[in-house]
């Protein structure tokens, strides 16, 4: 099956319920660049931590096991933002953040491009890059959340 067909198949999976909910925001352009569906291909909770700074290690293994998704399912994982992130920020800002972790400024800097690009991804691709991937994944969840509108929420435009 190609990429096309598997895309073609998700967004007219998920089309329907975008007037039900708001759907996960990506940037299509950026999700399919040139290596990323090698780069993301059974993206599983180990390589992401190897991606992002040490001291977001321990806080990315308690987020992926307690915010209702399948531990290895980053797609989930990041379309449950609302419940995951609070569960990374706890962790890892530090207390002159409202945190208990001991991330600086600088890694957390350097996180978050990483993560934006990870989650722009999965938002865009869903489960498509998980084809013949190994892991656990939780669809039901993910696919509940963006029907009840309970994902990430995409900020009104104003114009």
């Amino acid at each position: 099956m190609h990429f096309t067909t598997i895309l073609t198949g998700v967004v007219a999976l998920i089309a329907p319920l975008a007037t039900a909910a708001q759907v996960p925001a990506y940037n299509l352009t950026q999700a399919l660049e040139s290596g990323n569906w090698n780069k993301y291909h059974c993206m599983d909770t180990n390589r992401v931590v190897k991606l992002l700074p040490k001291c977001l290690t321990k806080c990315n293994y308690i987020a992926n096991s307690k915010d209702g998704c399948a531990y290895d399912d980053i797609a989930c994982h990041c379309v449950n933002y609302n419940k995951y992130s609070p569960l990374v920020e706890k962790c890892a800002f530090p207390k002159s953040m409202g945190g208990d972790g001991a991330c600086t400024l600088a890694e957390l800097g350097v996180a978050r491009p990483i993560v934006n690009d990870v989650c722009n991804f999965f938002n865009a691709t869903l489960y498509a890059n998980y084809v013949h991937c190994p892991q656990r994944l939780s669809p039901r969840k993910t696919f509940t959340l963006i029907a009840e509108g309970n994902g990430l929420k995409v900020p009104n435009q104003q114009g």
